[in-house]
């Protein structure tokens, strides 16, 4: 395998290395250099610590003061909170510690990380040996500092040495196919580097399953079946694939379903049918006796015939490789096969090209990126949408643009602002939606606004909630495990804000995951009410604003006042009627309904009701209604889901008097 690099030269800057006589390293890729590349053991497991090595067997002299630079993949650096784990050169008793090697014990090597930090989890950028600069790239730099290298002599890369204390090297969080590792070699010492010829590849593979769910459609019918799905998940959030044999039985309701199903190796997930027998709500348990795993379905709502609007459960905003800061590719196969999901959105950033910039999407990714959307979209089974992340600075913040059907223009934060995008875009074909407007610095100033293209609000994601300044929330900024350390924006940016400066905005929740793993249960999920999984029906439920949002569970929740759906805007005479009905995916502890009127400073809970069951039905006339008010649901449930607490929002009903 041959990489491309470009024509002539190009230079990766590196950082001032300590020694003044080490030259900054320069690329050249005029020719490729001779030398046999071979690395040690060629797999590793998701998050499992262990040794590797990379050996280059040169065929041409190394002077003194050449030497060889060494990158693994980067989804081997991926690390927790959407980082890369430090690699490192000074500390040998330290995780991640590489070091190096000479089969001519004569020879001194001088090894070191370029761009090496003390922080243990890594955010910024650094250059590539292919000419990139992104946040998962790790260059090893071995300094021949006294002799010279002959033809046949080999250096020895060590990854994760563990002769001094150290743990080993921790294999990426991301499970990926083969993957090439790239070795530049400088012969005569003067910081030429040229690429090798050989390019052998490491694959990272799953680990043991830790976690069993179970995934069903959400509306169903009496006497007809549905298709369930179980999936498997390792500790890193990779769908695991090891074979087993799950047990099936119905928890609440009836229906018919398999006493067993086999999940084959190397998929890690299985389908199966179940025909429920009567009106309700139905759950299903899967129990691995192998792996002590068990997981009960989310709730099925069975009536005696399928509703004309059913709900529908999507992560419209994840990140892949094609991000300069993500990484992994499996993404359209973990939102439909571990996830579950009926639809979803690969949600790359854009950015203008730059020299240096290969990550990120711009006209040269832009078709093969929408070309994988399609490939995938499969109606009516799964959809998959057309869409981007086009990340504004202040004042109009990061906002992630959808399409009805086929892909629409592609821009760049860094060429053009908002109110231009929106001039670009087709009404009714495209949507805007803002992502964490609540998270410090960046904030979102709500003026700025066309009503044709934001209709919806991310009101959580992995990073927390933007519902409203509180940042002693449990799912606030400053408690989220999903990025660097944060801070609640004590600005009015929030959910709240918008909706008391008068934005008609439903709720929307997306995990924004980094690593290929959509759908995850605790950071996001959209439920649509649609009347059919296509992306026409599906996006028109977006653009009418018939959403929900939830912490990533899927909690089945239905909030009308006099008939008026949530999303939509009433006319009434009289108090409002209104009615609230829930089913949890466990035990709903607290349901708030939430107002706020004209000349209130802020949203008030008005009714307040503690079920302690999962399944849930209120009802409340707002007596105090004088003409005006906006209305919406929040609920929370028992059990933290990982790390966070379970929670839905309602979108807001806008009520006027008549």
């Amino acid at each position: 395998m041959r990489i491309h690099v470009g024509s002539a030269l190009f230079i990766c800057l590196v950082c001032q290395l300590a020694d003044a006589q080490i030259p900054d390293a320069v690329m050249v890729s005029d020719l490729l250099a001779e030398a046999s590349v071979n690395v040690q053991p060629e797999t590793g497991v998701s998050g499992a610590y262990g040794t590797w090595t990379v050996t280059s067997t040169v065929r041409n002299a190394i002077a003194e003061g050449g030497g060889i630079r060494v990158q693994l993949p980067d989804a081997w650096h991926a690390g927790p909170r959407n980082s890369a784990n430090r690699l490192q050169a000074t500390s040998p008793s330290d995780d991640h510690y590489v070091s190096a090697s000479c089969s001519d014990a004569s020879v001194t090597l001088r090894t070191l990380v370029e761009n090496e930090r003390k922080n243990t989890l890594i955010k910024h950028e650094k250059d590539s040996l292919d000419g990139r600069r992104e946040r998962y790239v790790f260059v090893v730099r071995v300094v021949v500092e006294d002799g010279n290298l002959k033809p046949g002599d080999s250096i020895s890369v060590v990854y994760g040495d563990t002769s001094q204390g150290s743990r080993g090297y921790r294999a990426g969080s991301v499970a990926t196919g083969s993957l090439p590792v790239l070795l530049a070699v400088d012969t005569r010492g003067d910081g030429q580097f040229h690429l090798a010829t050989e390019t052998p590849t490491l694959t990272i593979h799953p680990g043991k399953p830790v976690e069993l769910q179970v995934h069903g459609p959400s509306n169903a019918a009496v006497g007809e079946s549905v298709r369930m799905l179980v999936s498997t998940l390792d500790g890193e959030d990779n769908g695991a694939r090891d074979g087993d044999t799950i047990s099936i039985r119905v928890v609440e309701g009836e229906a018919t379903v398999p006493e067993s199903i086999a999940i084959s190796k190397g998929t890690g997930y299985a389908e199966f049918d179940a025909t429920p027998s009567v009106e309700g709500v139905l759950r299903i348990e899967a129990v691995s006796e192998k792996w002590v795993l068990r997981a009960k379905s989310n709730p099925v709502l069975v009536a005696k015939t399928l509703p004309e609007d059913k709900t529908y459960w999507g992560d419209i905003h994840s990140h892949t490789r094609f991000s300069w800061d993500g990484v992994g590719y499996q993404n359209f196969e973990h939102a439909r096969y571990v996830a579950g999901l009926d639809f979803y959105a690969m949600t790359d950033h854009s950015r203008a090209p730059r020299e240096g910039r290969t990550r990120g999407l711009d006209p040269s990714t832009w078709k093969t990126y929408t070309g994988l959307t399609d490939e995938h979209h499969d109606p009516p089974q799964f959809v998959a949408f057309h869409a981007y992340e086009a990340s504004f600075g202040r004042p109009h913040g990061h906002h992630i643009v959808y399409f009805r059907g086929a892909p629409g223009p592609l821009i760049a934060p860094e060429d053009h602002r908002l109110p231009a995008l929106w001039e670009m875009l087709t009404a009714g074909d495209a949507l805007t939606i803002p992502h964490h407007t609540g998270k410090f610095p960046q904030g979102i100033d709500f003026s700025v606004h066309d009503e044709r293209f934001r209709r919806n609000f991310e009101l959580y994601s992995g990073h927390g909630l933007s519902e409203t300044f509180d940042p002693a929330h449990p799912l606030s900024f400053e408690r989220s495990t999903f990025t660097s350390p944060a801070k609640s924006l004590n600005h009015p940016s929030h959910f709240q804000d918008a909706l008391r400066k008068g934005l008609v905005l439903s709720t929307v929740a997306a995990s924004d995951d980094h690593r290929s793993h959509p759908g995850l249960p605790h950071w996001g999920l959209t439920a649509v009410i649609a009347k059919e999984r296509t992306r026409g029906a599906i996006f028109q439920a977006l653009h009418d604003r018939r959403t929900y949002a939830t912490t990533g569970q899927k909690i089945l929740l239905d909030f009308e006042i006099d008939g008026t759906p949530m999303g939509q805007m009433a006319t009434l005479n009289g108090a409002p009627k209104i009615d609230v009905r829930a089913v949890g995916t466990d035990v709903i502890t607290r349901v708030e309904l939430l107002c706020h009127r004209a000349g209130d400073h802020s949203f008030r809970v008005i009714k307040r009701w503690n079920p302690d069951e999962t399944n849930f039905s209120g009802h409340f006339v707002d007596s105090e209604f004088q003409g005006q008010g906006t209305y919406y649901v929040r609920l929370r449930q028992a059990v933290a889901v990982r790390d966070r607490i379970a929670m839905a929002w309602s979108s807001p009903i806008w009520v006027s008097g008549q």
